[in-house]
């Protein structure tokens, strides 16, 4: 599954094997083959998610709000500021 962060100060693309994310409806775990959906991501929260090929786990505070637009292969992240990737 392909995760996509746009901010203002860059964009990255990662292969990605799940994502959580804290937003307005609660947490959510996001895997390939999730329903379409878009949420808003907390302010103040982590949003965290496992490479593909490594199993890192990378995690980013969200300084601000952001949004986040899942489809079935795909997510992408905006976000208006956050810590260093």
């Amino acid at each position: 599954m392909k995760l996509v962060v746009v901010s203002p100060q860059h964009k990255q693309e990662y292969d990605i094997e799940w994502i959580e994310a804290f937003t307005s409806v609660g947490s959510l775990i996001i895997q390939e083959g999730h329903a379409p959906i878009i949420a808003t991501l907390i302010a103040g929260s982590d949003f965290t998610f496992i490479l593909a090929i490594t199993g890192e786990k990378k995690i980013i505070k969200m300084i601000r709000p952001g949004f986040l637009e899942v489809s079935r292969m795909s997510v992408l992240a905006l976000i208006t500021q956050d810590t260093a990737l």
